[in-house]
């Protein structure tokens, strides 16, 4: 049950780093046109500064859970090289607890954020009336799927008796002989 759950969070959150990344094809697609109608017409495309802050919230946020799946986030490992195995599979799941309370607090108030601005259909109103409700739900949901992957982490941590946080076991080929 466990191993289908996990499975099917982390198909999502890599079809969400897809996302994230057409996001960054949509932003490069949007900026220069606009770069180019300031240059040349002296004029800025309206809305393309709105558009631009919404494609990098949807950049940042939905390729969090994609980069944990992967296990490119940044982390120091010169005390996992000191420790043995098992207790560094304990200081994992120490790791993976708390990552998972620091986000679950972020998550919560991105969601309360996010309930609240969609209620009153918030908007800027800067250049042209942008909604901003739709990124404060982007972030929301990044942070929900970087949440629950940390948590599937934890539970990883916990259950494999010779954890690696590459995701590997001791005693594979692909991984034999390396440093935790």
């Amino acid at each position: 049950m466990f191993s289908t759950l996990s499975g099917a969070i982390r198909r999502l959150s890599l079809a969400l780093g897809a996302i994230a990344g057409a996001g960054t094809a949509l932003l490069m697609l949007t900026v220069v046109p606009d770069l180019f109608s300031r240059s040349f017409l002296g004029e800025a495309v309206y809305g393309m500064a709105e558009t631009g802050i919404f494609l990098l919230v949807l950049i940042v946020f939905l390729a969090l859970g994609s980069a944990q799946v992967r296990k490119e986030h940044f982390h120091v490992g010169v005390l996992d090289t000191m420790i043995s195995r098992d207790a560094g599979r304990w200081i994992w799941v120490l790791r993976h607890a708390l990552s998972t309370l620091v986000c679950g607090v972020f998550t919560w108030y991105a969601a309360r954020g996010a309930i609240d601005s969609t209620r009153m259909l918030e908007q800027s109103y800067a250049v042209i009336e942008y909604p901003i409700w739709p990124a404060k739900i982007v972030v929301a949901v990044g942070l929900l799927l970087l949440t629950v992957q940390f948590l599937m982490d934890m539970v990883d941590a916990l259950t494999t008796p010779q954890y690696r946080p590459d995701g590997g076991h001791e005693g594979t080929p692909e991984h034999a002989g390396e440093p935790l």
